[in-house]
């Protein structure tokens, strides 16, 4: 069963678009401006492990929901149900 830490909330849904703000270090720097959406969660990483899925819809990089709040813009919100994408169809590339 899922643990929530103080403060963290709901989690953000899969499918949502974000955008890179900002960044902490040097690695992230040449991301600022990047959008990426929201992947499907794995029970093995539980849900404060968000997956993001780049432009071409390949998984691509992780980080939890304090990084998220703090250097990314969410530009959309997603409706989708399914935390752990059972039974979806894999991502297609940002349009």
């Amino acid at each position: 069963m899922f643990r929530r830490r103080p403060g963290f909330g709901k989690p953000i849904a899969p499918c949502s678009v974000v955008r890179v703000k900002g960044s902490p270090s040097g690695s992230w720097r040449k991301n600022v401006g990047r959008r990426f959406r929201i992947g499907y969660y794995s029970k093995m990483d539980g849900l404060d492990c968000i997956w993001l899925v780049n432009e071409k819809g390949d998984y691509e990089q992780t980080i939890d929901h304090r990084f998220l709040k703090k250097y990314f813009e969410v530009e959309s919100i997603s409706r989708e149900r399914s935390l752990y994408g059972m039974n979806r169809p894999p991502f297609e590339a940002i349009k």
